[in-house]
């Protein structure tokens, strides 16, 4: 018999959003974007010009900069920009605008846990008001699984120090199907399954955001009812 994970009281919440849009005035869409303490800005350029070497005669081509808040760059961060990158190859690949680039940069300003599934979300919402065409959108959901076998949705820095494995799920919002995954430490195979399915239900709360965003453009926004 499979034994089901334990969740603590509000373990499965997702913390407070808080989205500010155009708050560059340099880029051509940009977006300041809060999950609890962790807050990442993106700027969007695009579609713009391309080297050739870069040119898609059938797409537009996707380029991701990432910066950490120390400005420092190791591993971890060509790590980030792969990550995000993969997860938005497939939005932006359109042949509206083809032989084209879009450029999405973004910078790490608090990490307070859940840092790649804060810059996802990002992302998403400067391209969601930048006027991009997109095929879909995507959301991301962090979580993670103590020793103990707890489940714990969205953590914040406290609840990182205790993480056994730790789980970052990409959906799309037409199937909520997987479209990018970052997991580590030690789990079964029934523990995964079952975080994915908590995920996937989590999904729901950021997509219904993204719409109160996309009516609200020249506001600033949070999740709050």
């Amino acid at each position: 018999m499979v034994q089901e994970p334990k969740t603590m009281a509000n373990s499965l919440d997702l913390r407070r959003m808080i989205c500010e849009t155009n708050v560059l005035s340099r880029s051509d869409c940009s977006a300041a974007f809060s999950q609890g303490a962790t807050q990442v800005m993106v700027a969007v350029n695009g579609p713009a010009e391309i080297k050739i070497r870069n040119a898609e005669s059938e797409n537009c081509h996707l380029e991701v900069q990432y910066r950490s808040n120390a400005g420092q760059e190791d591993i971890q961060h060509r790590l980030m920009e792969s990550l995000i990158k993969r997860s938005f190859v497939r939005v932006v690949a359109t042949p509206a605008f083809c032989r084209s680039a879009v450029y999405i940069y973004v910078q790490e300003m608090t990490d307070k846990g859940g840092l790649l599934a804060c810059s996802i979300n990002a992302a998403c919402l400067a391209l969601i008001t930048s006027g991009v065409e997109l095929n879909f959108t995507v959301a991301a959901v962090h979580c993670i699984m103590t020793e103990d076998g707890v489940m714990i949705l969205d953590p914040d820095q406290k609840q990182m120090k205790q993480p056994h494995s730790s789980f970052t799920f990409v959906f799309d919002s037409i199937t909520k199907n997987t479209v990018t995954s970052y997991v580590y430490g030690s789990f079964t195979f029934e523990e995964y399954g079952q975080v994915v399915s908590v995920c996937r239900a989590a999904v729901d709360k950021i997509f219904n955001f993204y719409r109160k965003v996309s009516q609200n453009i020249t506001k600033v926004v949070t999740d709050d009812c």
